[in-house]
């Protein structure tokens, strides 16, 4: 069988610089995360390490609400899964090994500092219970996940068809702002702080989310395809102004 009849594998991509190691670096990293996070919760991990950086008592333990601690873990295993679907049949961009490994461990930082301000918050003397914070966590959460699998596999629909070669993708999503992926990670990661309990901490983390998407990888992405096409890309971001959110940013 010649290597053009060869069917493609989940990590043999079209695209060369798609590395097969950076794929499964990526993958069994955020897949990771989600056990890795209920052992913080189950073990005991996370109230030995508040208690070690003396924000805790070291007699604290968690109380019997277990809804929220079961609930981000599921948050925590959905965004892997997804995060992890995404780079091996989604993705068709540059990443390489290291930029995977540096992905995957962000997340599972990020995640870690959820973890601790729901634990703090279920240890303390009045520990958190399930309410509206939760139930806006679960609905941002599923729209921002929703309108990062929407826009990502709208635009690799739009790149396969040959129709389409050398030019932007402004169909759906991507004619409403030029990076709604973008803001459906931030949506979601917003409703995962708020399900964890702290109003503040959902504030702090997602501002700076903003600002390394805002102030770093948009211009970057911008810059590349200003490069790449020129005066396409100048008529596309005329039509849509917005970089994230609709007539504000």
């Amino acid at each position: 069988m010649s290597t053009k009849q060869r069917p493609q594998g989940p990590f043999q991509r079209e695209n060369p610089n798609v590395s097969r190691a950076a794929s499964i670096i990526f993958a069994l990293g955020r897949l990771a995360d989600a056990p890795f996070q209920y052992l913080m919760f189950r073990e005991g991990w996370a109230v030995k390490l508040l208690a070690a950086l003396g924000f805790i008592p070291g007699s604290a333990t968690i109380t019997g609400n277990y809804e929220i601690p079961a609930l981000l873990i599921g948050m925590y295993a959905i965004a892997g899964v997804r995060h992890a679907y995404w780079i091996v049949f989604t993705n068709t961009t540059h990443c390489s090994p290291a930029s995977a490994l540096n992905i995957a461990i962000y997340n599972a930082s990020i995640n870690l500092i959820n973890t601790l301000v729901a634990v703090n918050a279920l240890t303390s003397p009045s520990p958190i219970t399930y309410g509206w914070k939760q139930w806006m966590g679960i609905a941002l959460f599923a729209i921002g996940i929703l309108l990062e699998v929407i826009s990502e596999t709208s635009r690799k629909h739009f790149k396969k068809d040959p129709r389409n070669k050398g030019r932007i993708d402004d169909t759906g999503l991507w004619s409403i702002v030029r990076h709604p992926n973008y803001l459906g990670y931030l949506v979601w990661r917003i409703g995962l702080s708020l399900t964890a309990g702290s109003l503040t901490s959902a504030i702090i983390l997602n501002t700076f989310q903003f600002c390394i998407f805002y102030f770093g990888g948009i211009p970057d992405i911008s810059g590349y395809m200003a490069r790449k096409y020129d005066a396409q890309w100048a008529a596309y971001t005329k039509r849509v102004p917005s970089a994230m959110c609709p007539l504000l940013l």
